[in-house]
């Protein structure tokens, strides 16, 4: 089959649950994660791919070199050394005949997955369909501790929101909070490996602090950090060159006394050119929006409702957290709006195979469907809810 064939056309469910939305049936919830980062080497990159994981419902931050604040609750398992593959899933896919696609991969659910295995999936795609994956993300571990593999099908490299420009100005960051750091991503690697209720987390506060008590004294010297240098933190977290810099600091800004100026400043790192600001920025967002804490200024939703069409998948990732904790209450503008921009991207993540990636797409969509939330918590681990809830949609248009 040429890459012609492999272009075919995909129906879209949208109306229905637009028009459910647009007479006014409620909606939706949410909840966390992410990866993404330049390679430095390909050591860098094994050590990210290993690390690249989160909680089952959560989030899944790529570890990096540098962020490892993101594990949260559970469902980690031991992975760090774990190399078979468990799944491959593709987003970004519309107007391409996946299963056709599949079945001319060499890499393949059971085998194992190497340092060549990203190369070999990258060329073989552009060979079939004349580009690039837009994103080829490793992440450890499903609940059987193999890894779950997504592609990116976009023809384009970035997200379609307007990202903001890079800086040109060398604020940089001490070396101590970068050692600091360092040492957070082996801790995260530790827990990683060891797997169990290590790696949940508290949020009460509005940042998150591990149960594991070497990550969580970390966390805690990292908030003395932010506490003390908040303005430093600030500063290079919006205008730094450096984008590791950016990474760390945008992290870091999630531990400092919550205010509005914080959100701004999550805010604009949340649409920053590279991914790992964008992740870890979201990532703490989330964790805010999830806290219970009362937030000083909002949250804005429509960036956020915009990166779930991103070709990466961890604006995918941490956007579907973080818009599912601020409709948690059913707000209808919001789901409204998510209905109506972003409802293809939605679905396609709620039919990804592993129900932990799946659980928050699921759930949203079952809001948008004005599901009880109730059935919806019981049945977003099972992929037939999503064709219920598409069920659901029509009728509640039908009887309105």
């Amino acid at each position: 089959m040429t890459s012609v064939g492999l272009l075919a056309g995909a129906a879209s469910a949208s109306v229905a649950l637009i028009a459910a939305l647009e007479l006014g049936s409620p909606g939706l919830i949410g909840n966390r994660l992410a990866p993404g980062s330049a390679e430095r080497s390909p050591q860098h990159a094994r050590r990210r791919d290993r690390l690249q994981s989160r909680r089952a419902y959560d989030r899944s931050v790529t570890p990096g070199t540098l962020i490892r604040a993101a594990v949260a609750l559970a469902w980690l398992g031991p992975c760090a050394a774990q190399t078979i593959v468990g799944s491959i899933d593709f987003f970004a896919s519309q107007g391409v005949d996946i299963e056709a696609l599949r079945a001319r991969l060499s890499v393949r659910s059971g085998d194992t997955w190497t340092s060549e295995s990203k190369e070999r999936l990258t060329s073989e795609i552009m060979r079939l369909l004349g580009r690039t994956p837009s994103d080829v993300a490793s992440i450890c571990c499903d609940g059987r501790g193999k890894l779950v593999v997504y592609i990116g099908l976009a023809d384009r490299p970035g997200p379609s929101v307007r990202l903001r420009t890079p800086s040109a100005e060398l604020s940089e960051l001490p070396e101590g909070i970068l050692l600091l750091y360092q040492q957070l991503d082996a801790a995260w690697e530790r827990a990683a490996a060891t797997g169990g209720d290590a790696v949940r987390e508290d949020r009460t506060r509005g940042y998150a602090l591990s149960n594991d008590p070497v990550i969580r004294a970390t966390q805690l010297r990292i908030r003395g950090f932010a506490l003390e240098n908040q303005a430093a933190l600030f500063t290079v977290a919006r205008r730094s060159s450096n984008s590791r810099h950016r990474a760390v600091a945008a992290d870091a800004v999630g531990y400092v006394d919550h205010s509005a100026d914080q959100v701004r400043v999550l805010t604009r790192c949340a649409l920053d050119p590279d991914p790992e600001v964008r992740n870890n920025a979201i990532r703490a967002l989330s964790v805010l929006a999830s806290s219970g804490i009362a937030l000083a200024s909002p949250i804005p939703h429509d960036p956020f409702i915009d990166l779930l069409a991103s070709p990466r998948w961890s604006d995918r990732n941490k956007s579907l957290a973080l818009l599912a904790a601020l409709t948690e209450r059913r707000n209808r503008a919001i789901l409204r709006s998510i209905c109506e921009r972003a409802l293809q991207p939605l679905i396609e993540c709620a039919r990804w195979s592993w129900s932990g990636h799946a659980y928050w797409p699921r759930v949203i969509l079952g809001r948008i469907a004005g599901l009880n939330e109730e059935a919806i918590r019981a049945g977003a681990g099972e992929a037939s809810i999503v064709d219920l809830a598409l069920s659901r949609a029509l009728s509640c248009a039908d009887r309105r």
